[in-house]
């Protein structure tokens, strides 16, 4: 029977970038025979990374703009590279007045500062990796902060922005939260008629906005003043992300689409079709794209919303070379590192690194978070009289994942722990088919074990907190249940956990 999503046009709302609405959605069917083969992304061909160093420098200088039709008539003859140059020209003597005014002498920095300076913006400007961040602080017992209230029920998701925190929990409850105090700013009740399961706050922290079981989708001011409720899912409000630097919102659902809203119009935009069953996590940088964990339809989709296409990443394989396998069964969170790499966990407890050029993981740690505790006859069993042995251990699976923009530090949760880990990229030579090195580079990417913080209970949220350059803040929402269930962890506290790590001293 076909599916009644793929069968319909997709639909929209208000015309976005001059373009019209009402175009089909366009699922490119997946091949069999090219699991293993290398997709091409139009970002990442080899004429554009060559030219990297030069046209990144075009963020720099704004002002030009500002000067009228005397500059246009000035630079009309110039050619690309002669611009090009120009503006790296005009950044560098930006950054040099950015010193003058800190009080240094420009002829006294450093070139290797400016030209550090200039790789970061170039590499934040394409989307890539930069901040290698996890070597340069200390993780060893950071200091602790539990934030809670009285009658709190289980916290099901977490967002912040800045040094401010806001969870939702099983009371329909949205809290505010100064994370530097852990204080209760202010707190919210009432707006929606089922529990909240999900929340995302913009990275000017202007708009928050909060999805759960009763289909809605409602934004918030800072003040918890609630400006627009959307109700066009037809299903639960599964994952919501917000675009980096944006006030442009992507929200899942378990009926399957993705729906992108405009908060500045506070609109709707678009819809998206592809999943095959509830779309549980979503992730957003930059770019005008998301990437979506279609749960038990084992597949990560990435959406390029200008192409109106996706790319498709299809898990489910059974975990090699352990002495006992657990197949996935579900891939349920996922978080963007860069432009180009991602992490996925799933159930059966596989922590995955992908990049946009395969279709299959690049890394993966299997039993991330371990296998949990073994039943005794009393807990599997109402009988007296003893039967065979209790079921094996199963799986702790990955209930929430995140990833520190542009950094190479993810932090995953599950039962009673959360766990940081470092992304580690090396280059390698590129070997032919009889193993001798041809004299290009390759790039390599894994993942490295880094700290683990014990935490009794289901973390059903994770957020990470930048302050400045000296401290990071891991805040984990807790709850004695599961976000979408009723496991019990009785010695579990419902609240959430700020852990502060700090900075080496130089």
């Amino acid at each position: 029977m076909s599916d009644p999503f793929f069968s319909r046009k997709r639909k929209r709302g208000p015309a976005r970038n001059g373009r019209e609405g009402g175009q089909p959605s366009r699922t490119p069917a997946p091949s069999k025979d090219i699991e293993d083969e290398e997709i091409t992304d139009p970002e990442t061909s080899d004429e554009e990374m060559q030219d990297a160093d030069t046209e990144g420098s075009h963020t720099a200088v704004e002002s030009e703009d500002e000067s009228g039709d005397d500059n246009d008539e000035e630079f009309a003859n110039e050619t690309a590279t002669d611009k090009r140059r120009r503006l790296a020209e005009q950044y560098i003597e930006n950054l040099q007045q950015e010193f003058n005014t800190a009080g240094f002498d420009a002829r006294d920095v450093d070139k290797d500062i400016l030209a550090a300076r200039l790789k970061e913006d170039v590499a934040e400007d394409q989307g890539r990796l930069y901040r290698f961040l996890t070597q340069s602080f200390i993780f060893l017992r950071p200091a602790r902060n539990f934030l809670s209230y009285k009658g709190m029920l289980t916290p099901t998701a977490i967002a912040g922005a800045d040094n401010t925190l806001y969870t939702v929990s099983k009371d329909r409850t949205l809290s505010k939260w100064d994370a530097t105090t852990g204080k209760r700013l202010k707190f919210k009740r009432g707006d929606h008629d089922k529990e909240i399961l999900c929340i995302a706050v913009s990275s000017d922290g202007k708009f928050i906005a909060t999805g759960g079981k009763d289909r809605k989708i409602n934004i918030y001011s800072p003040e918890l003043d609630l400006l627009k409720t959307f109700t066009q899912h037809r299903d639960l409000v599964m994952c919501l992300s917000f675009r980096r630097g944006t006030h442009q919102l992507y929200s899942g659902s378990a009926d399957r689409t993705i729906k992108s809203w405009s908060l500045d119009a506070l609109s709707y935009v678009e819809t998206l079709f592809g999943h095959q069953d509830a779309i549980n996590d979503i992730s957003a940088l930059a770019q005008e794209r998301c990437i979506t964990a279609g749960s038990r339809d084992r597949t990560v989709r990435l959406w390029k919303i200008v192409e109106e296409s996706q790319l498709i990443f299809r898990g489910g394989g059974p975990g090699s070379g352990q002495k006992v396998k657990f197949v996935e069964g579900s891939i349920d969170a996922v978080a963007m590192v860069d432009h180009h790499i991602f992490v996925t966990g799933s159930d059966n407890g596989t922590l995955s690194l992908w990049t946009l050029q395969r279709k299959k993981p690049v890394y993966t740690v299997h039993l991330a978070h371990g296998l949990d505790m073994q039943l005794t006859p009393e807990k599997y069993t109402a009988e007296k009289v003893q039967f065979p042995a209790p079921p094996k251990q199963q799986p702790r699976w990955i209930t929430c994942l995140v990833a520190l923009e542009y950094a190479d530090i993810v932090v995953s949760g599950s039962w009673n722990s959360v766990k940081v880990w470092r992304v580690v990229v090396q280059d390698s030579e590129r070997l032919d088919v009889d193993g001798a090195a041809t004299g290009g580079k390759r790039k390599q990417y894994s993942l490295d074990f880094v700290a683990e913080f014990k935490l009794p209970g289901v973390v059903n949220g994770v957020t990470i907190l930048e302050n400045g350059k000296d401290e990071i803040r891991i805040c984990a929402a807790v709850g004695r249940e599961l976000r979408g269930g009723r496991w019990m962890q009785r010695d579990a506290k419902n609240g959430v956990h700020v852990l502060t790590v700090k900075k080496k001293s130089e």
